[in-house]
Formats: structure tokens, sequence, C-alpha cells
């Protein structure tokens, strides 16, 4: 079952993407990766290569309060294997909920931008909710309902910059 569920949540990462229309490069302006941090995920830095880490071991629960201002009522985690692909975790909350998604891509097919999406950085834009963070080769796709959604996705997208 939790296997299924990583399955389908891939593939809504993969529709929501396919959703902008990805077409061409992005523009100046990404998220800033502190100088400092560290991963939280205990396999060191993915960034180039690795195993992608669990996205609910990178966040504490005070951090997605603080950094959403709303508490947390439930945590769905993806529940695959180390080294899938793809991993996510959803924070539910009173009034929104916050979901991390991290896959590793590459830069030819990252960087892109759609007609419907808005380039928010060399490496970033924004499209149907989600902020998406190229890091490396490591695709950071951030969505966050319930308050000011891409200032919040940029705060949180920052935070987990060091942290991947």
């Amino acid at each position: 079952m939790k296997r299924s569920v990583g399955v389908v949540a891939a593939g809504l990462v993969l529709l929501a993407g396919a959703g902008c229309g990805l077409a061409g490069p992005a523009a100046s302006g990404a998220p800033e990766v502190a100088a400092t941090g560290q991963a939280r995920s205990g396999f060191g830095s993915v960034r180039e290569s690795g195993a992608i880490p669990d996205p609910c071991t990178l966040l504490s629960r005070d951090e997605v309060t603080a950094l959403t201002g709303r508490a947390i009522t439930r945590i769905d985690e993806d529940g695959v294997a180390d080294g899938e692909s793809t991993r996510y975790c959803q924070w539910q909350q009173p009034g929104g909920q916050l979901d991390v998604f991290l896959s590793r891509t590459t830069a030819e097919d990252f960087k892109v931008v759609t007609a419907q999406g808005e380039s928010v950085g060399e490496d970033a834009f924004w499209c149907s909710g989600h902020l998406y963070v190229l890091y490396g080769t490591v695709q950071i796709d951030v969505y966050t309902r319930g308050g000011d959604d891409l200032a919040d996705a940029k705060k949180i997208a920052e935070r987990l910059l060091p942290r991947v």
C-alpha cells in the first residue's frame, strides 16, 4: 500500500510539471543557498548524487510551524524505501498544508519554464502553486497553501537547500 502511495505521489509531481507546459530557461533570482547549514538526512549532501533523503527528516515540526505560521495536525510520509528517485512529505495544517517533493533530475530537463509558470530565479519557477527549485541534480518542489503561498514556499526552499 505504501509503495503505491509513493508511485501515485511521483505521478502527481510529473503531472504538476507537465501541466505547466514546460518550455524555456528561467531568469535569475533563485533562493540563495546558505553558506552554513548541514544536511539533516543522515546521508550528507545529495546535491549531485546519492539517495534522495526523506523530506520529513529535513524540517522539524517546530520549523514547519514557524515557517508557515500554522500548527501541524498530521504528517503523511511517502513510506518508500531509501534509494527511490522521488520522495515526498506532507504536513497537514488547519486551513492549509505544506508538501515537499524531492526528485533526481538533470539541468537540461529542469531548465525550463512555462507560459503559465512564473520565473522566480535562474533555477526556480512558480507554477500551479508549486515552487520548483533545481539544486545540483535534485529538484525541490514546495507546495504550500493557506498563507502567503509563494513567499512561504521561498522561505521553505531556502531552509531546505543546505540540508539536501
